[in-house]
């Protein structure tokens, strides 16, 4: 079978065989060259939408977005009011189960790279500032619904935020820790507290639907 014609490729497929990549050797490993053997093109192909390994890698970070997003909205959009949303995001947040939407690898290491290079690591914050927003449209929601009392919404969005980036970090790097459920469940309730959510009541209901 010839090469693919470049009027057939377009840049969420080259970015989804880029993501399989990554996911199998790491961005240290990855390369055009590789990302075009998998996808049976020329690396001219990839060049010609990216001009160079540094400028796929900065689509990746709007890429990881993008599909993070999806997952988690595929999940919220089965639910219909404040609380259920508020229980169904708090479960994602700070779950310790390998099923789900949750960021992998892949998205952590693409966050490594932000520390050596100042142009992925502005375009991680302008993606940390789009989590941020999400958070304070569906805080709102969860406030004029009556469930959490938040007078610093952005500030709140932030914690939880940190709350559960922290979370997944040692989620990918510390599998077996024993204490990891129990980390979890306080970083949990960390996030209520900066919610004004700390009734023991709505606390159990997020408890209750991470075990369903």
């Amino acid at each position: 079978m010839g090469r693919k014609s470049i009027s057939h490729i377009r840049k969420p497929e080259i970015l989804r065989h880029t993501y399989q990549v990554v996911e199998d050797e790491g961005f240290m490993g990855m390369t055009i060259g590789k990302i075009a053997n998998r996808m049976g093109v020329n690396s001219g192909l990839l060049i010609h939408y990216f001009k160079s390994k540094e400028g796929l890698i900065m689509e990746m970070v709007d890429y990881l977005f993008k599909i993070s997003m999806e997952s988690y909205l595929a999940e919220l959009e089965k639910h219909t009011t404040p609380k259920d949303r508020f229980q169904c995001l708090m479960h994602i947040l700070f779950s310790t189960s390998a099923k789900g939407p949750q960021r992998d690898a892949v998205f952590w290491s693409c966050y490594a790279m932000g520390f050596r290079n100042p142009d992925i690591r502005d375009r991680i914050q302008a993606m940390q500032k789009k989590f941020i927003a999400f958070g304070i449209k569906e805080i709102t929601a969860w406030e004029n619904a009556g469930l959490v009392h938040v007078p610093d919404k952005e500030k709140a969005a932030a914690t939880i935020l940190a709350l559960s980036e922290g979370l997944g970090i040692l989620r990918n790097s510390l599998k077996h820790l024993d204490s990891l459920e129990q980390i979890a469940r306080s970083m949990r309730q960390s996030a209520l507290e900066a919610l004004g959510a700390g009734s023991a009541c709505l606390e159990k209901d997020v408890q209750e639907t991470k075990s369903a």
